[in-house]
């Protein structure tokens, strides 16, 4: 994690490093990735590099932190349309943020596939990372779920974690390219209400729901078998 050294750097100067950082990481797999086109770029010395992170892992993993502190705002920005709703009104909003973000924040948002989906080069420290987030959110989601009754009470917690989890990180990837939206204006407002935006969300839920959502006669099954 960042030194107190960097953290007391102007804020414009954490900016350019950390922007720079993201960039040439989400240009480069980790292994081309270089420190020094970084400080080159941002003109600092490359002595000063390592008084501000301890080396190329600890930056980088540093960036998968912002990434997720990052979306954790989005979130906050953008609230629960029925805070009343159901699990898969809620699971539906979190794809549609999820979106969003990767919109808003491209570079970020390919740091974060190359770490979790794509390379994977820190596989113990990024599998921490996601048990302490998503893994764990899913996990604590779907078991509320089965509770109230919504979610079929046979599903395991784990699998279905472990799916909706990857279906979460590859999703935006393939909505932007499925709709060519890499260059679209005014992308807040018309991710939540353009028609087929919302129309390939639903369809979405629609999958998730044939997979995991409560159905009465698959419940009487599952009691009479156990």
């Amino acid at each position: 994690m960042p030194t107190d050294t960097f953290k007391r750097l102007p804020d414009q100067k954490k900016n350019l490093i950390i922007y720079t950082a993201v960039r040439e990481f989400a240009e480069h797999p980790y292994d081309v990735a270089s420190i020094s086109n970084i400080v080159r770029k941002t003109g600092i010395a490359k002595g000063s590099f390592y008084q501000y992170f301890e080396d190329k892992q600890d930056l980088y993993l540093t960036l998968i932190e912002i990434a997720i502190h990052e979306k954790q705002n989005l979130m906050s920005a953008y609230p629960i349309p029925d805070p009343n709703g159901n699990f898969f009104s809620y699971l539906r909003w979190q794809f549609n943020v999820n979106v969003l973000f990767e919109l808003q924040n491209p570079l970020f948002a390919q740091v974060s596939y190359r770490a979790f989906i794509e390379e994977v080069p820190f596989p113990e420290k990024t599998e921490e990372i996601r048990r302490r987030g998503t893994t764990q959110f899913f996990k604590q989601l779907i078991a509320q779920a089965i509770l109230h009754d919504e979610v079929a009470v046979w599903v395991d917690p784990d699998v279905a974690a472990f799916y909706l989890e990857i279906v979460f990180y590859q999703f935006g990837k393939y909505f932007i390219k499925r709709l060519e939206l890499f260059d679209k204006p005014s992308v807040e407002k018309w991710i939540f209400d353009d028609p087929e935006a919302q129309q390939l969300l639903e369809n979405l839920m629609d999958i998730i729901k044939a997979g995991i959502q409560k159905s009465p006669e698959k419940r009487k099954e599952y009691f009479t078998k156990n």
